[in-house]
């Protein structure tokens, strides 16, 4: 159950999360600095922000409700992302921050020409603001259930709150808070998992191995091995291209150097590696404790979706479950707060600016994307409103879905436009509308029934086989093989186009060969380091100091595990932040 020190836990992460906003605020003397941290941060805190975005607090609905049902299978999920990041390491991450632009979009103008640059900004900038208001919506499942409050109330209040840090300190405020939810996140998830595993009902990991459902490890008895590769397969795809398109050079671009991108892709490699390992105990641990979710959450439309919050009602000792809360928040602040950013950013500087006020100064464009950033919030809330109001699928396979007929299309020229130059400006969007409408077509023509009658089967597809086979072969027919012939075919034109279009392109392609060198940030540097420092330490010491709540041995431990890290980490920080001054003023 919920105490009194929950509450009190929950409002002081939500005060200081606007304390992050207000803390960095001054940062933002521009719109270089107001979106891209003026490609001055540090690796380790955009590697952080880039894991952290990576799962948000659909990790712990959607995918643990997943989990719940399906078991190990899941890991694919994640574990196909590490692919898409290896390749990013080696081949992407200098493409991105070689580019030298403030937002992506503006890669977008200079690689395809203005008119892309409209095309996507009007058909992403919806698509990424209803993918914000569906991590909205994910926290507020969580949320909701937990605190037995109106799903409605529950999307207002947090999505007011993170357009409220988003607002106050643009990029600097998204990257900082997401490298304090980073470590809170896999410290408090640790915490849930010992406690789990140490249940007597559970048994410890072999226990728990032994007691959940046979199909959670044996896949064959969850739907046939032919779609389940091809399920992979799409999955394969769909991190590669949400890894290693145009779109994600956001955090790449804010890093310093090509040598700060390269080792920022190390975080989120490691921790997509180890973190769903410990996330999915809990998830599976409901299927022993809690085998009727549906009986226990009748208001909520997917009531397997709250496997890992119900396991964690059971273990948490008093004011353990409030930090835990406050770590899904931190979760949903991470996703909405960047998109926000992100959203913004493209809107101002692909929009506003091009179009409307060409002339507009820094300082304008500066008020404009605050003004913005609260005019966006307000959408997104709304959106998570809708979403809640029409869902009637699971969230896991909700997102994959739209990923496939939507995102996928459109990240296709932006992947391989940014390594192949031979074709002309208008491939992306046609190469995008081309690879949407096969998409749709085939998911209309190859259905279940189809596929079933040209396999042969006499046994009926499942409701995961079907969602495999949909997301599968919509993803690598529509897309994969449909889209790539299309945009490789628009290279037979190349020659045809403007020449001061090909001159555009030869020049974009001449930055990606020119190296990014690390400039003089050393008084940025130390300013994050200090404060960002001094913000941890603050925190820790308040997690510390919950030790005193009455507790078992195992609560406290847990609170000083927590709160010991975070001034392990504000110590470090503050010394590296001397460190640099020292080799500044040796230089």
């Amino acid at each position: 159950m919920i105490t009194t020190f929950d509450y009190l836990i929950i409002g002081v992460y939500l005060v200081f999360m606007l304390a992050i906003g207000l803390g960095f605020r001054k940062m933002s003397k521009n719109t270089s600095d107001y979106f891209r941290a003026g490609g001055a941060m540090p690796w380790w805190l955009t590697g952080a922000s880039a894991w952290i975005f990576s799962f948000s607090a659909w990790t712990f609905t959607g995918a643990a409700g997943k989990v719940y049902e399906t078991g190990t299978l899941v890991l694919l999920v994640f574990y196909a992302t590490i692919v898409a990041l290896i390749f990013a390491m080696r081949w992407t991450c200098v493409r991105f921050r070689r580019m030298r632009v403030i937002t992506w979009m503006e890669a977008v103008r200079i690689r395809f020409g203005p008119f892309n640059e409209q095309f996507y900004t009007w058909i992403k900038l919806p698509l990424l603001l209803f993918f914000a208001g569906l991590g909205l919506n994910a926290i507020g499942v969580f949320m909701s259930s937990v605190f037995a409050m109106d799903m409605n109330v529950m999307l207002i209040a947090l999505g007011v709150v993170v357009t409220l840090v988003a607002f106050a300190g643009g990029s600097w405020a998204v990257l900082a808070s997401d490298f304090v939810q980073a470590f809170l996140i896999m410290t408090i998830t640790i915490c849930t998992a010992i406690m789990v595993l140490v249940r007597p009902e559970i048994g410890g990991l072999g226990g728990l191995m032994e007691k959940v459902p046979s199909a959670h490890f044996h896949w064959g008895e969850l739907a046939r091995p032919q779609l389940i590769v091809l399920w992979c397969l799409g999955t394969l795809w769909l991190k590669f291209s949400d890894e290693n398109n145009i779109e994600r050079s956001t955090m790449y671009l804010m890093t310093r150097s090509d040598a700060d991108a390269r080792k920022m892709v190390l975080i989120p490699l490691v921790g997509m590696l180890v973190g769903p390992l410990i996330w999915f105990i809990p998830s599976m641990a409901a299927t022993i404790l809690h085998p009727d979710l549906a009986a226990e959450f009748p208001n909520l439309k997917q009531p397997h979706e709250a496997a890992f919050v119900s396991v964690a009602m059971d273990v948490m000792p008093q004011g353990l479950l409030g930090l835990l809360l406050s770590a899904m928040l931190g979760a949903t602040v991470t996703s909405m707060d960047a998109g926000l950013n992100k959203n913004v950013g493209i809107a101002i500087r692909s929009f506003y600016k091009p179009v409307l006020r060409p002339d507009a100064s820094e300082k304008h464009l500066l008020v404009a994307g605050k003004i913005c950033t609260l005019v966006f919030g307000a959408v997104i809330i709304l959106f998570a409103l809708y979403i809640n109001k029409i869902r009637d699928t699971n969230l896991f396979d909700f997102v994959n879905q739209l990923a496939a007929y939507f995102l996928m299309p459109l990240a296709l020229p932006l992947i391989y436009g940014l390594f192949y130059r031979r074709t002309p400006g208008w491939s992306a969007w046609s190469t995008a509308l081309v690879a949407g409408a096969a998409t749709w077509a085939i998911g209309k023509v190859c259905t279940p029934e189809w596929f079933q009658q040209v396999m042969g089967w006499e046994k009926p597809l499942n409701g995961d086989e079907k969602t495999y086979l949909k997301l599968g072969i919509t993803t690598m027919g529509g897309t994969v093989v449909v889209g790539s012939a299309w945009f490789f075919f628009t290279s037979l034109f190349y020659k045809q186009a403007p020449v001061e279009e090909r001159e555009r392109i030869e020049g974009f392609f001449e930055k990606l060969e020119t190296s990014v060198d690390e400039h003089g940030v050393g008084e940025v540097q130390t300013s994050v380091y200090r404060l960002l420092g001094t913000m941890c330490l603050a925190y820790g010491v308040f997690i510390l100091m919950l030790m005193a709540i009455p507790n078992p041995l195992g609560g406290r431990m847990a609170f000083l595990f927590v709160g010991g890290t975070f001034c392990v980490v504000g110590v470090l920080l503050r010394r590296a932040g001397r460190t640099v001054v020292e080799v500044a003023r040796r230089e």
